[in-house]
């Protein structure tokens, strides 16, 4: 940050109450508070929060003030000493609650409202309040009482079914990325639920689930099932079903070979010198959903044309030939990644105990200003501040009425410019859209969206480019026109499109707006309040900024895969939909806080994020682990730093349940359950499947949760269609499109109780709404649209399928 600037803080005025423990309750308010929220940590008196005491610690010499996990998840919030469950402690807390309105808990509101802090009961003490519950099943259906941990969230969300070998147990992904996804989608959550509360004055209750977290980034195991009948097994040595990728070893390190689209697949195999590769009849129907004994031929392949090379070279030289190659770099290659050292990504915070620590920033840049990023606190550092604070409010708490329920949609009346392409900038863009905001989405017939050709054999009477399970989950309720943007006319329409709007996203490289005479300075001199949200790679002003990305290789950059596969072997792909989905609910929030910054200032901004970035900040415990030690971890299979044993067991019919106690009272449970009076590591695993080997996965999961013990089955697309809990919280979204028929979507994550749940609109066809648009929006006169028509800058079918 300059000296000579204030640092911006886009959520000021927002106050935060953070009783959670745990991820992902503190990393939604750890967004909130980087944003520049005022957050109050409560802590319990004497041992503060949990998190303090969650290594790994530098010699394994345990000090509550050196834990990296709290130290990243509680940057910039103010602690406080309180046993908010005590009876002498509820005066001080409802005086709290006058001020910090809005309240992030890690308990369900059933388990708030046995100790007096349930949404209803809130209300009588602040109307206003919001109440963010972020917990593994979400606080209703019959699994709402259910323990989780981000293993037992890969299993029953649908990401282990798709993450190993087949010759091996599945996997959990990396680091603990579930519980950071579902902070992070509670803070999105949090922030949708103040703009609703900004427009009509009410509270609100906001539930959060990590089971649901999970299943929007699974790599479409429902979807797959209901369009093609396919039921995935876990083979995430290659990438995921969209397109073909491997991480191969080479001279210095391992390489991610990613093609996401039928043309990179070609460039690759151009790249490597195999052309007959992508030309050969023998390979042409090999799947990457699928795959059979061509891909491991093809694997064998590739590792003979990387022989003498290194990473560092093929990653450059590839980018030449614009396939988005993929570094895969260590804990400690981060730190110095080029674009991460020049756009100056990570923060070096200083600690009164730790001393100098190094953590992921935000990972955006903004017209804005610069933000400042604060050191966590210390246990009770703030208490008698904040007691003061809090005793000059005024008088005792008096119980006000709550407001009359609000059913609007919080986006309702927002206007979004939608250019973005495949998946990170479209998730942006649909949670906008199932808040009420109005999404036009701008393809061109010249080049549809790359997400139109993925996954998309079916046999349905409708064209490969309306029937991707990709396309249409992450494109509901948008509207879509088509305009091409190389034409000096389609230019002119989006002008007059981005006049009336108030958000335009876009996640091209970035010269690619440039050459379309789009920049920010020019939609700014149109609309001066505009907020505008670039989604690139990289990011803008560095040496690889116009280097191509996708999920895949923004998975390898970001530390996960070099997290990710069985301890004695090679990186592996998480089986979700690589860093698009981490990237694109992180723009969301961006997004959300610059409406808020814009609504107290009525200034628009430029938003510059970089992907690689954005997925990195999901690691930030970790990245905070090597700055402090020097540890890093590598590839831990499905244990964790826990002297507890944690894994994934066989079960019947070739089915799998993760088993993760996080207590010893719950260890010993277990093991009295198994007969076991003295186990070792060494031996014990094979105990545990022994005894799963004969039960149901699901009944056992059942069973086990009922001893109070941490259990989830490995649960695949059918099963996830069936569960009971998913259908009864509405986790699905039932869309008819024409032909095609009835599928079952996953939604969004988190529940509101009082405002409408989501605009619920199927996917729109290709230009389904270009006249529409054009006549009613963009001032184009009917009469016009027939040489629009004929010159191809608008229209309905791609050029490539005439």
């Amino acid at each position: 940050m300059t000296n000579d600037a204030a640092p911006v803080r886009f959520l000021r005025g927002i106050n935060v109450l953070d009783i959670s423990e745990g991820v992902a309750g503190p990393f939604c308010a750890k967004l909130l508070s980087d944003m520049g929220a005022d957050v109050i940590k409560v802590e319990r008196p004497g041992s503060g929060d949990s998190s303090r005491l969650v290594g790994p610690f530098l010699n394994d010499l345990t000090d509550s003030e050196m834990s990296p996990s709290f130290f990243f998840l509680n940057t910039g919030k103010r602690s406080i000493e309180l046993d908010i469950y005590k009876e002498e402690s509820k005066a001080t807390l409802h005086r709290l609650i006058q001020k910090f309105d809005v309240i992030i808990s890690s308990d369900t509101d059933s388990t708030l409202g046995d100790h007096d802090l349930g949404f209803e009961f809130l209300r009588t003490i602040n109307s206003k309040v919001i109440l963010t519950t972020v917990t593994g099943f979400g606080s209703f259906g019959p699994h709402s009482h259910y323990q989780s941990s981000h293993l037992v969230s890969c299993a029953v969300g649908g990401w282990a079914q798709l993450c190993g070998t087949p010759d091996r147990e599945p996997l959990q992904a990396g680091a603990r990325v579930t519980e950071t996804l579902t902070g992070a989608y509670a803070a999105v959550a949090t922030l949708l639920a103040v703009q609703g509360r900004n427009n009509h004055g009410n509270g609100e209750h906001v539930d959060v689930s990590a089971q649901q977290s999970v299943l929007a980034g699974a790599q479409m195991p429902t979807l797959f099932y209901e369009y093609q009948g396919l039921t995935p097994e876990r083979y995430s040595s290659v990438g995921s079903g969209a397109g073909g990728a491997f991480m191969l070893p080479t001279n210095d390190g391992y390489i991610g070979l990613n093609a996401l689209t039928a043309p990179q697949w070609v460039m690759l195999c151009d790249f490597l010198g195999r052309r007959d590769i992508a030309e050969n009849p023998y390979y042409e129907g090999v799947s990457w959903r699928n795959p059979d004994h061509r891909v491991e031929e093809i694997r064998a392949i590739f590792q003979e044309a990387l022989k003498d090379r290194t990473a560092e070279e093929l990653f450059h030289e590839a980018a030449a030939w614009r396939v988005p190659f993929g570094l895969v770099p260590t804990l400690s290659d981060l730190f110095e990644l080029p674009p991460h050292k020049e756009r100056g990504f990570f923060t070096e915070l200083v600690h009164p105990t730790a001393g100098p620590v190094s953590i992921p920033g935000v990972p955006f840049k903004t017209t804005a200003g610069e933000f400042e990023i604060r050191r966590p606190p210390l246990l009770g550092e703030h208490t008698d501040e904040i007691l003061a604070e809090i005793a000059s409010s005024g008088e005792d708490v008096v119980a006000v009425a709550p407001s009359k329920n609000i059913n609007n949609l919080p986006l309702s009346g927002l206007r979004v410019v939608d250019l973005s392409m495949f998946f990170a900038g479209p998730v942006g863009a649909q949670i906008l859209a199932d808040a009420g905001a109005e999404v036009i989405k701008v393809e061109s017939v010249q080049r549809i969206d790359g997400w139109r050709g993925a996954g998309g054999e079916s046999d349905s009477e409708l064209p490969s480019w309306e029937s991707s399970p990709y396309f249409n989950w992450v494109n509901r309720s948008k509207k879509d026109i088509t305009l091409n943007l190389t034409d000096p006319r389609g230019q002119d329409i989006l002008k007059e499109l981005v006049r009336h709007a108030d958000v335009v996203i876009e996640n091209y490289t970035p010269r690619v707006m440039a050459n379309f005479g789009l920049t920010y300075d020019v939609l700014k001199a149109i609309k001066p309040d505009l907020i505008m949200l670039s989604l690139s790679g990289f990011g803008a002003g560095n040496s690889w900024s116009d280097y191509t990305a996708f999920g895949m290789s923004t998975e390898q950059f970001s530390g996960l895969s070099h997290l990710t596969g069985y301890a004695d072997d090679a990186p592996l792909f998480t089986g979700m939909t690589g860093g698009d989905l981490y990237s694109g609910v992180i723009g969301a929030w961006s997004l959300l806080s610059a409406l808020n910054h814009r609504s107290l200032t009525g200034e628009g901004q430029h938003i510059d994020l970089s992907q690689i970035e954005a997925c990195n900040l999901y690691l930030g415990d970790l990245m905070a682990t090597w700055s402090l030690s020097h540890i890093d971890p590598g590839r831990m299979g499905n244990s964790r730093f826990s002297k507890i044993p944690q894994g994934i067991y066989p079960c019947t019919n070739n089915r799998w349940i993760a088993i993760s106690c996080v207590t010893e009272d719950q260890w010993d449970v277990l093991m009295d359950e198994l007969g076991v009076v003295d186990w070792a590591v060494s031996t014990v695993h094979d105990q545990i499947s022994a005894w799963t080997a004969s039960k149901d996965h699901v009944e056992l999961m059942d069973y086990l949760q009922a001893l109070g013990i941490p259990a989830g089955a490995v649960m695949n697309g059918p099963e996830l269609l069936a569960d009971k809990h998913l259908i009864d919280t509405g986790a699905f979204i039932l869309q008819d499109r024409p032909i095609l028929g009835a599928k079952h979507y996953p939604g969004q994550p988190y529940r509101f109780k009082l405002a409408e749940a989501v605009a619920n609109v199927r996917a729109p066809f290709l230009g389904e709404h270009t006249e529409e648009i054009l006549l009613n929006l963009a001032g184009i006169e009917p009469d016009q649209l027939k040489e629009l028509y004929k010159d191809d800058v608008i229209g309905t079918v791609p050029i490539a399928a005439r």
